[in-house]
């Protein structure tokens, strides 16, 4: 995907979820997530996609430090 393909992308997903609402954009990022790990050709890109996810977002309940991208345990 080019540079100028995932700024559509990106614009068509803000549109949706404002379209949808606040309310109801939790539920439609994990459902478009799910769709698309869904379509990953592995379990191992799926996980790894899910921790970089999360690296530099700070649990907000707990304040803890940033999750740092880390390879899961097997």
């Amino acid at each position: 995907m080019t540079d100028d393909e995932l700024d559509l992308v990106y614009t068509s997903l803000c549109r949706t979820m404002t379209r949808l609402g606040e309310a109801n954009a939790p539920l439609f990022l994990g459902r478009l997530s799910l769709l698309a790990l869904a379509r990953l050709a592995s379990a191992a890109d799926a996980q790894q996609l899910v921790a970089e996810a999360a690296v530099d977002i700070v649990p907000a309940a707990t304040g803890e430090p940033p999750i740092a991208l880390r390879p899961t345990a097997r």
